[in-house]
């Protein structure tokens, strides 16, 4: 079961950063899964919905604190 979208989220810092982060997506309606990976500062969110959705996703994690990128995944050039 893969993720629908990947975000590139640096500054995750250990377990309770992670763990609020997970808590706040999962309160989104449209969430069904969320990993988080401190160490490679993955972010993986399965949900349902479109662009509209997906914003509020970004958002969320914005208002956790935290600087969103697209996962490189998007991007061949990066490492």
């Amino acid at each position: 079961n893969m993720p629908d979208v990947m975000f590139v989220v640096r500054d995750v810092a250990g377990a309770e950063s992670a763990e609020k982060l997970e808590r706040a997506l999962t309160r989104l309606g449209s969430v069904n899964l969320v990993n988080v990976d401190t160490e490679k500062s993955l972010v993986a969110v399965s949900y349902e919905g479109g662009e509209a959705e997906l914003k509020k996703v970004q958002d969320t994690i914005e208002k956790a604190g935290h600087e969103v990128e697209p996962s490189p995944g998007a991007d061949p050039d990066v490492d």
